[in-house]
């Protein structure tokens, strides 16, 4: 079964924000690629099935339906919900960032 993937204007700014931090800040277009290529392995894995992944972990998005998928080898999660066939994508966030109440707004 191929699932709708939605990346919300929300998610996208925060990617943009973070690839764009690891190249300006770091100086390291090499990890803002390999987050990139990883984000892109996770979508292919949601149409897929996105149900394989955890849900979250913290209690209050875990009642709304939540789900987290790792980046490898990072420490970036995208946090994501799946309504029918439908997944949508509402964020991307470091693990050390308090995300809970970004994804609220």
């Amino acid at each position: 079964m191929a699932y709708n993937l939605i990346i919300t204007d929300r998610a996208d700014e925060l990617i943009d924000e973070r690839v764009s931090y690891l190249i300006m800040k770091f100086k390291n277009p090499q990890a803002a690629t390999h987050l990139l290529d990883g984000i892109s392995g996770i979508y292919d894995r949601m149409e897929d099935n996105p149900h394989q992944f955890p849900n979250s972990k913290d209690p209050y998005l875990l009642r709304r339906g939540y789900k987290e998928a790792y980046v490898s080898d990072m420490d970036y999660k995208m946090v994501f919900r799946i309504d029918g066939d439908d997944v949508y994508v509402v964020g991307l966030f470091h693990d050390l960032e308090d995300y809970v109440p970004k994804v609220k707004e």
